[in-house]
This record gives C-alpha cells, sequence and structure tokens, in this order.
C-alpha cells in the first residue's frame, strides 16, 4: 500500500525531490543534504522503496554517435472496458517507455521514442488507428532538461 502525502514527513519530501533529481546520490550526500546520518537516509530510502514510493531507478541512455531519440508525450482518450488490455497492447509497442493512468481531459500519458521522426510518426499511427483509441495530442519534446 502507497501511503498518503500525511504519511510522508517533510524530509521524506526532500530526499524523494534529490532522489528524483539524482537518483544514485551517495547516502552520506544525501543525509549532508536534508541533515540525518548516512544510515537514518539509508532507513527511509529502504522504508519508501517498501512502500512503493520509490518505484525503482533507471539509467536514460544515449549511445555515443547515436542522435538523441525523438519523444513525445501523447495523452489518449480511450474507450475500452478492457484498459488493462489496452496498456499491454501498448506495452508491446517499439518505443513505448512509459504508460501513466491520468485525472483530466485524457484517461492515459504516453512515453513514446523512436531513433527518427518517421518511426516516431509510424508508432503515433498506429496508436491512432485502434478501434478503442478515441482521441490522441501529441506533445513532441524539443528540450529535456534532466
Amino acid at each position: 500500500m502507497t501511503p498518503t502525502d500525511r504519511q510522508l514527513d517533510e524530509l521524506d519530501r526532500r530526499l524523494l525531490m534529490l532522489l528524483a533529481a539524482d537518483g544514485r546520490a551517495p547516502m552520506a550526500e544525501l543525509g549532508r543534504s536534508i541533515g540525518l546520518s548516512r544510515t537514518a537516509v539509508l532507513a527511509r530510502v529502504q522504508r519508501l522503496e517498501r512502500a512503493g514510493v520509490i518505484r525503482g531507478y533507471r539509467a536514460d541512455v544515449v549511445l555515443p554517435g547515436e542522435a538523441a531519440a525523438h519523444r513525445a508525450r501523447v495523452g489518449l482518450v480511450i474507450r475500452t472496458p478492457d484498459v488493462a488490455g489496452y496498456v499491454q497492447r501498448l506495452r508491446e509497442l517499439s518505443g513505448v517507455t512509459e504508460i501513466e493512468t491520468v485525472t483530466g481531459e485524457f484517461d492515459l500519458i504516453v512515453l513514446v521514442s523512436a531513433p527518427s521522426a518517421g518511426e516516431l510518426d509510424v508508432v503515433l499511427d498506429r496508436i491512432s488507428g485502434w478501434r478503442e483509441t478515441v482521441r490522441t495530442t501529441t506533445w513532441v519534446v524539443l528540450t529535456r532538461y534532466g
């Protein structure tokens, strides 16, 4: 069960903000930043991992000699009783790296990456062509900060 905001104290929030900025920051450095010992920070991080607040760490990789991938965030409005099945189909598409359910105008927000604009377009066309897809709105990422 994921903790509610009331179960996260101010130190947890500061620690999470630091980890979101640099998931590889040493525990001692994090401790200095928030005024705790390395051991106390490690215990908090492990508790947050067990609670599902910290779901993982990832490497954002661009190989030497390769151009940075074309990236787009796609807002999807869908009509299906089988959202899990729809999400599974999205996961199987090449270049889909993140899928999130959201509140508001869209049902899902998807991050799509491709080595070229043409390949990005193919993935977007495929999603748009599914009968469950009511509408898509695409935001092409121009600059990524961190």
